[in-house]
């Protein structure tokens, strides 16, 4: 039996500029002011969620660390003085000057300095945290020797200029393929240029070219922004860019596992993927948006429909052989991109956020000995 603590923390790192998020974030600080009664939930974020109501976390092997820290303008709930940075320049700002990777440097010496040796899990929203906790462990472990698995609706490697370029050609030719990241072309102008910077959405890529993480060890399940047949065959350069830029990564050794609706194919890939590993660790890294609008109505982001509850409680359990059959290593987990105001959700179809129930699947996993 490993002597091994499990340190659990929260990061409530969630510097969105999503216009749309940003009234969420007003309209809860402005019940909070007024004392109003609000009908979200009145966890303070998403790791204070997951200590109330996971069963898997109250086992004795779980240790809580407390909360990274953050400043409260950044975070999922913001304090009362915030208000005035709720805008969408303040958080543009942040994100265009490199701010998540300042952050995701701190996460490093914070793994370092307060769970190393030990397995770290973090609950929280952004996920390039999640960058600063594998260059942690990559320091200490090896990149050669972490096999890394990502579940994720997008490949975290694809700079913000490609992508913005792609969702723009979506909606020009909204007859010819859906539209592809709806959300985030609206809170950019036409002629805006993004810099190339390290955020949620790219920090893989700095990863990989930093050798940090290693391609051939790197596994994603669920993307949803896989270029299909139908994106491969245009060839107007702003979605050949984004083919080829993806396709480049395939090339070095990443393995994806699509949502292409098929959950048993995906799940057979995955488990023939899942033995083929030879790395002695292993990583798993969960961006809740792999199940949106589905299992999970609790991500930051949900502009597309992921993979099922039925599909994501499998896939677990094929990990979770894996684990029992091998000579490997689970030495962290992180479960991220989680919109705390949308824990435990109900619309009015009476359809309800599972997101806790569902990732105590996962949990499980780190007391497999």
């Amino acid at each position: 039996m490993s002597k091994k603590k499990i340190k659990v923390f929260g990061a409530a790192l969630d510097p969105t500029d999503s216009e749309k998020k940003i009234a969420i974030k007003l309209n809860y600080l402005n019940n909070v002011v007024h004392k109003r009664e609000t009908k979200h939930n009145n966890y303070q974020d998403s790791y204070n969620a997951f200590i109330e109501e996971s069963r898997i976390l109250k086992d004795s092997k779980f240790h809580e660390v407390g909360r990274f820290p953050v400043e409260t303008w950044l975070r999922s709930k913001p304090g009362p003085e915030d208000r005035i940075f709720m805008n969408p320049l303040e958080f543009r700002t942040f994100l265009d000057t490199n701010g998540c990777k300042e952050y995701s440097e701190t996460m490093k010496n914070f793994i370092m300095k307060n769970i190393l040796p030990d397995i770290p899990l973090m609950i929280g929203a952004d996920h390039s945290l999640t960058g600063g906790v594998l260059s942690a462990l990559s320091a200490k472990y090896g990149a050669e020797n972490i096999t890394v698995v990502i579940y994720d609706g997008h490949f975290d490697a694809i700079p913000t200029d490609l992508r913005l370029s792609l969702a723009k050609y979506s909606k020009e030719h909204k007859d010819e393929i859906q539209a592809i990241l709806p959300e985030f072309l609206d809170s950019l102008s036409k002629n805006t240029e993004v810099p190339s910077t390290y955020n949620c959405g790219t920090f893989l890529y700095y990863l990989i070219e930093e050798k940090i993480v290693l391609p051939e060890n790197l596994i994603f399940y669920g993307v949803m922004d896989y270029p299909d047949e139908t994106l491969q065959d245009i060839n107007d350069p702003r979605v050949k860019n984004y083919v080829n830029f993806y396709k480049k990564f395939e090339e070095k050794g990443v393995r994806f596992i699509p949502n292409d609706k098929d959950y048993d194919n995906m799940n057979r890939s995955f488990e023939e993927i899942m033995n083929s590993i030879e790395t002695p660790y292993l990583y798993l890294s969960i961006d809740v948006d792999v199940g949106s609008l589905n299992a999970v109505l609790a991500a930051r982001f949900m502009d597309f429909i992921g993979v099922d509850e039925k599909c994501l409680i499998e896939s677990s359990e094929i990990i979770k052989n894996f684990l029992k059959s091998g000579d490997i290593e689970i030495i962290g987990m992180d479960i991220m991109e989680i919109e705390i105001f949308f824990i435990n959700a109900q619309l009015k179809s009476g359809k309800t956020d599972k997101t806790i129930d569902i990732m105590e699947k996962f949990l499980e996993l780190l007391l497999i000995d």
